[in-house]
């Protein structure tokens, strides 16, 4: 009989994803899911908050500079409250929600894995020891901005990349909760790329595929617990007249200036959204609850302040009053 060459564990993953021609990448989603679900017959979906005392809920981010932020007061912003695997002394969004958390009474222990420009295969391929070094009790994934730079809009990669790296997050501690965190629709790739895959069609054409490559990725790896839906946030603030649409325009009389000025990267008002978000989501408390004095290190005003709340509230549908004792995070 022919004999089977076995995938030893994660290294051996990653080996065959690393060889491996884009078509046959469509493969992977798939057989990943049986894989996983095999190894982890009860994936943990449900809502693990940090803990109010003892031993801090140990928490990464996994991402590129939608996550660490493109320029101040963002980028290095509480660098000291976060790890950097990558030794790059970033701070950014994982160092906004440290710091609400910490507002909050919540022990957690934030680390980061982020690497300006780069998808989720790379860091798969390329940053798997760090990754797999310890055992996350929260690990968020952050797909490129297009989900593929060659292919805009195409989540083949990214679909298999959450996977496999869901899969090595688990193999060190099967208990751990793996989120996605949905990016947001690109002011550039509406307004000023010519030819480009959204040139000419709308904010919400290009949260509609970013939403649907999301889902896709989530439905197709059994064990990530849910969507952080940051950029779907993002879209309601500017259908509701928070946040102004067109930055090419000018910013409209009293509304938030979504994106940096690189009309791309989240700005400050963009990036503290985006860490409500992730806050709300991760503890299970009200993003209204804190934050006030974030806000106001980031520059902003309080009535901007408020309206981010607002915003990070209604998106979540948070119960104004979170847990009132969270559990100590599960240890493998």
């Amino acid at each position: 009989m022919p004999q089977t060459r076995a995938v030893r564990g994660v290294p051996g993953l990653i080996a065959i994803l690393c060889g491996m021609t884009r078509s046959r990448l469509l493969l992977i989603p798939a057989l990943l899911a049986c894989a996983v679900a095999s190894a982890n017959p009860a994936c943990e979906r449900t809502l693990a908050p940090p803990p109010s005392a003892g031993a801090p809920q140990r928490i990464l981010f996994v991402g590129n500079s939608f996550l660490h932020g493109h320029a101040p007061p963002v980028l290095h912003y509480n660098q000291a409250g976060v790890t950097d695997l990558n030794g790059s002394g970033l701070g950014g969004v994982p160092a906004l929600f440290q710091r609400l958390a910490a507002a909050a009474g919540l022990q957690v222990d934030v680390s980061t894995e982020l690497v300006s420009g780069q998808t989720l295969r790379f860091h798969l391929t390329q940053k798997a020891a760090l990754i797999g070094s310890r055992p996350w009790d929260v690990v968020v994934l952050q797909e490129y901005s297009t989900l593929d730079p060659q292919r805009p809009g195409d989540a083949t990669a990214f679909v298999a990349a959450a996977a496999g790296l869901q899969q090595l997050v688990h193999g060190a501690n099967p208990s751990a909760r793996v989120y996605l965190l949905q990016t947001w629709a690109r002011a550039d790739q509406v307004y000023r790329t010519p030819g480009g895959r959204w040139a000419g069609r709308t904010l919400e054409d290009m949260q509609a595929d970013l939403r649907a490559a999301y889902a896709q990725a989530a439905a197709a790896a059994p064990c990530i617990a849910g969507v952080l839906p940051v950029g779907d946030a993002a879209l309601s603030a500017v259908q509701a007249g928070v946040a102004d649409r067109n930055p090419y325009d000018g910013i409209d009389a009293g509304k938030a200036s979504l994106w940096g000025t690189d009309h791309y990267h989240f700005g400050a008002w963009g990036s503290y959204l985006e860490s409500l978000v992730i806050f709300g989501r991760l503890t299970g408390r009200d993003p209204a609850s804190v934050g006030l004095a974030v806000g106001r290190e980031l520059g902003l005003s309080d009535t901007h302040i408020q309206a981010a709340q607002a915003v990070a509230v209604r998106q979540l549908g948070q119960a104004v009053n979170g847990p009132a004792s969270p559990a100590a995070p599960t240890r493998p």
